[in-house]
């Protein structure tokens, strides 16, 4: 029995092109370093994903920051898929998004996303894709998107679900080989197995949604991140942390989003 393979996850940091943006009064540069702070100060992971949104502004500039402080922590691999905010010609060219082969397992992205749209979609194309991708290989697989493929209980969220999601949701669970389908967007944890297959939300590194299930809102809960323990077995072992020493200063009436 090896160590299990150790992911960090951070979501929705709404990147801006220099350290200074805000959204929602909250500096974004500053609220993901006291994720990173803190969560490399509990341990080094050997792969961290970034979940979309990494930008607010989708400028080159934004996803080379966002690059410039994870190395600050981290030297080795790196996936991230784009979400609503990113443009996906930009954010390929800046960001890696190649599948991750490490300790028998495969972490891949999926490409939820389309420019300008706030909603998630995915095509016969890429189930297609993906289908091939698992059944090539040996050894349990995490898949890694932006948007929630299923309902997560929350409606003006639930709307922006991906399009093609129940496709997406049937591939997955499906493949005997697929563990877990980590995402954000929604910026808030979410746990779910459906069959044998975990999917998995977490909170932003910059504010998080409110409970309110009918309308738009935001709460004071700081910023937020994902530890997983992937063992060679396939299980998954995984837990939501907080950054504690980050001051929330949210100012809703900031109308920069």
């Amino acid at each position: 029995m090896g160590e299990p393979l150790k992911v960090l996850q951070v979501t929705d940091t709404h990147l801006f092109p220099t350290t200074d943006g805000t959204l929602l009064g909250i500096n974004t540069y500053d609220s993901l370093r006291a994720v990173l702070s803190q969560a490399f100060s509990q341990g080094s992971p050997d792969v961290l994903i970034g979940s979309g949104d990494i930008a607010q502004f989708a400028e080159p500039a934004t996803y080379r920051l966002f690059l410039n402080l994870a190395h600050e922590y981290f030297d080795g691999p790196i996936l991230c898929v784009p979400g609503n905010h990113d443009i996906g010609s930009t954010f390929s060219q800046e960001l890696p998004t190649e599948s991750i082969d490490l300790h028998g397992w495969h972490i891949a992205g999926i490409d939820t996303h389309v420019d300008d749209e706030v909603g998630g979609h995915v095509d016969a194309a890429q189930i297609s894709l993906l289908t091939n991708e698992i059944a090539k290989g040996f050894g349990p697989v995490l898949m890694v998107g932006h948007h929630a493929p299923i309902e997560i209980g929350t409606a003006w969220l639930d709307v922006h679900r991906i399009s093609g999601g129940d496709e997406l949701v049937e591939t997955l669970v499906n493949s005997d080989r697929t563990r877990g389908y980590v995402f954000g967007h929604i910026h808030q944890a979410f746990d779910r197995t459906v069959g044998e297959t975990r999917f998995l939300a977490t909170p932003s590194t910059c504010f998080q949604f409110g409970s309110d299930p009918k309308r738009f809102s935001v709460e004071s809960t700081s910023p937020g991140y994902r530890w997983l323990d992937l063992d060679m077995q396939g299980s998954i072992e995984t837990w939501v942390d907080h950054a504690r020493d980050f001051e929330m200063t949210l100012d809703l009436k900031d109308t920069k989003h």
